[in-house]
Parts: C-alpha cells; structure tokens; sequence
C-alpha cells in the first residue's frame, strides 16, 4: 500500500496550511516590527536633534555678530554729489563733515603705434616693456608674425600691459594701454633681435587724439592735497575711502550708522525664535490622538532651554550694574511661549542714548549665548554626543534583527516541516481507510 508524497502544503490533510503557517509567522514577527518600529522612531531623533544643531548654529552665528562691536559701530560715508565722487567708512572712522575736490582723475597710460599698412610681416625678436624700473619681456620666437599675432604674444605673456588692434581706412595700429592707472604703471617699449618692422612698434605715435599719459589722482580735502596712483584714496580721511569718479566738488559726511545694531538684533531675535520654535514642535505631545514627537521627553533638548533662558536671563558679570544690563531696555523681551520680542523703538532709543552702553551690552549677551551654544554644537558636544548614543542603540537593533531574522527562518522551517509531516499521516491513515472501506465492501458482497 503506497501512500505518496505531499508535493504541495495542505493537499494530504486538507487543510489551509500555508495560510495557517503564515499566521503562526505574523505572530511570531511581532518583536520584529517591533524593533522596526523602535529603529524608525531613532531615525526621526536623529533627524530631528540634526535640524535643532542646525538652528543652534544659526542663533550662534547671530550671537557672533552681537559680540562683535566691530560689526555693531558701523559707520556710513554720505557723498553731497554722488557723480563727483563715492566713499565708504570702515569700522573706526569718526564722525566729521569735510569738502572736496576731485582736481584730477587718475588715468592708465595708452599708446598707439604708427600706422601699419595691410599685411605688414614681423619678424622674431623681444619687445621689452619697462614698468616703474622693472622690466617685462615678451618674446615671438619666429617670424611672419601679423600684427595681431604680436597683440596676442603681449596679452599672453601676462605683463601689465593690454594690446589690441584698431584698423581704419589708413592701416592698422597697435594699441597698447597699462592695465593700471598712475604715473608708477607709466611703460616705456623697446625692441631687440627683430626686424625693422617690429623695431618700428616702438616708436608711439605722440600726437595721436586718443594717446592718454599715465596720471595720478589729485584730489583736495580741506584744501589739503592728496596724491593717489589710482582714483581711490585711503589715506586722506582715517578709516575713509574715497572714490573720485569725476572733477569737480562735493561734501563728504561721516556720521554712526546705527542701523547696523539693529539688524543684527533682529537677525538675533528671529534666529532664536525660529530655534524656539522648532524645540517646541519636536517635543509636543498629542494629547487627542497620544501621538509624542521626536524629541518628547528628551533630556539634552530640555537641558538646551533651559541653558538658552539661563543665559539671556542672567546678566553678564562684564556688563552687570550698567544702565543697560537687562535685555528688556533694550527692547529684547520674553513672550508667554518662550519666544522672543523686539521693540525696535525702544532699542533705537538706547542706541541714541547710550551707543557705547548698548554695543557692551549687546556685545557681552552675544558671547555669552556663543559659549552657550558651542558646548551643544561642538563635535564633541551634548547634541552630537546624544546622536552618537542613538546611533549605537540604532546598531543594536541591527544585531537583534539578525539574530531575530535567523531564528524566523528557523521556526518557519520548522513549521512547514511540522504541517508536512500531518499532511503525510492524514494523507497515510486517508489510503489506510480507503483501503478498508473496500475490504469491508468486499466481505459483504461474499
């Protein structure tokens, strides 16, 4: 009596043994998606701790700026007569009101050559340009050169000199011009080795209409002459740059520029209310549907805020018992949710009262706050050290769903093994009462 082999799952038994397998494995699954879950929900801190050290570090960047009274004390350069001249004031110039006088604007030298008839050949040889007593040489090392292959040899060579070539009805010319203004950039050019055609380029044609001599810039502030060999001049008004831009006169005013302050007040502010915000957005709590955030409950975040309302809270030892030690006078208050306001007419009125006072002021609370925060965003500090933690329970995970991954296959091939061997009995004891059955038939039949 033969019974056969299960080629398919269920056929002997008749029952739906696949189906009940993959039950029995759903369940047995369970820890699995569990720890999928788990790592899931270690993606998202990471991902979120990431976005608050890169908000951080934008509050500190602001907070840098605040502690710089370089960037607080700026000045602003006001010219009376924007086409006659512009200027720009650096970080220590003073107020004043001075006039000027643009008398003359610094020019780069230009030379022509004389006029070269159409296909004019240039022989081999070096032109040497003198420059402020150096020299600068530019060599064709074969002949049959065009008068634009000689253009192209200078502008090649790299001197601090251009040339290009002009051509009208009479011929061509070589047009040479200094790449800087002033008498010190004055050239002079000779030839050597070359033929009586390349010779002739040095002799500049004086006369021309457009031939420029190199000059330097004169300009008069009051009344006081000064030299420059380009049409910028710094040396006139300390920590002022002057720009002539035509002849003629113009008032020069210097004055504080206290918009500088609060900008970087607001950019502050914004920086550390969009900081804020975030915190707040990753720590909630659904209540409604008990959906927790990344970040809830998590101990660097909290240690965080509470470093963030410490150190605009208490006043700076450097600044303590002055007239602008709080933050309040000027105009940076807490609101009710922890962000911050801006009265900026409060803050302009400080600035009016007491520049000084509010750029010390300004300036300690900005160190203190990036102090504050290079021990969050250092790459050895609490938010990265938080990451590092996680990223190790994230490779634990990974060891567990190994093994876990090792032990489902081994119970899923256990189980099938298990629901073959039913299938096998049924499907013997199914032959064994078949067989019967007609045994028993044939007894009655007798």
């Amino acid at each position: 009596m033969a019974t056969g082999s299960i080629s398919s799952l269920g056929i002997g038994s008749g029952l739906d043994s696949n189906n009940i397998v993959s039950q029995l494995m759903a369940i047995e699954r369970q820890p699995l998606t569990a720890l999928n879950k788990k790592e899931s929900s270690y993606s998202a801190k990471i991902s979120a701790l990431g976005t608050i050290k890169s908000k951080l570090t934008d509050l500190q960047t602001a907070a840098k700026t605040l502690g710089d009274p370089n960037k607080l004390a700026a000045f602003a350069a006001t010219a009376g007569d924007s086409d006659v001249l512009s200027a720009s004031a650096g970080t220590f110039a003073k107020n004043g009101s001075y006039a000027v006088e643009v008398v003359q604007l610094a020019k780069a030298q230009k030379s022509f050559s004389s006029i070269q008839a159409g296909g004019t050949s240039y022989g081999a040889g070096t032109l040497s340009f003198t420059i402020n007593g150096s020299t600068q040489d530019v060599t064709l090392a074969s002949g049959g050169n065009s008068l634009q292959d000689v253009a192209n040899a200078i502008n090649d060579a790299g001197i601090d000199v251009r040339a290009t070539v002009v051509t009208g009805d009479a011929g061509s010319r070589l047009v040479l011009t200094a790449k800087n203004t002033g008498t010190d950039n004055a050239f002079s050019l000779s030839v050597s080795g070359g033929d009586a055609n390349l010779t002739g380029l040095a002799s500049f044609d004086g006369a021309h209409p457009n031939a420029t001599a190199a000059l330097n810039s004169i300009i008069t502030v009051e009344g006081e002459t000064v030299t420059s060999q380009s049409n910028t001049v710094t040396s006139a008004v300390a920590n002022v740059t002057i720009t002539a831009k035509a002849v003629g006169t113009s008032t020069l005013d210097v004055a504080r520029d206290s918009t500088g302050i609060e900008t970087a007040v607001k950019a502050f502010v914004d920086a550390y209310n969009s900081l804020r915000n975030d915190i707040s957005a990753k720590t909630a709590y659904n209540s409604e549907t008990k959906v927790a955030e990344p970040l809830n409950g998590d101990a660097t975040i909290r240690t965080l805020l509470g470093k963030m309302r410490d150190t605009l809270g208490n006043v700076p030892s450097a600044v303590a018992g002055t007239s602008n030690q709080y933050l309040y006078s000027l105009g940076v208050s807490f609101a009710q949710d922890g962000t911050l306001t801006l009265d900026t007419t409060k803050l302009s009125n400080a600035v009016e009262t007491d520049f000084d006072g509010v750029v010390a002021s300004l300036g300690a609370y900005g160190a203190a706050v990036d102090t504050m925060a290079t021990a969050f965003t250092a790459a050895d500090g609490l938010i990265d050290n938080r990451v590092s933690g996680i990223e190790s329970s994230v490779a634990s995970i990974d060891d567990q769903r190994e093994r876990l991954e090792r032990q489902l296959t081994l119970t899923e091939a256990r189980l099938r093994a298990q629901f073959t061997a039913l299938d096998t009995l049924v499907a013997s004891l199914n032959t064994t009462s078949t067989y019967l059955t007609q045994q028993l038939e044939s007894l009655s039949n007798l």
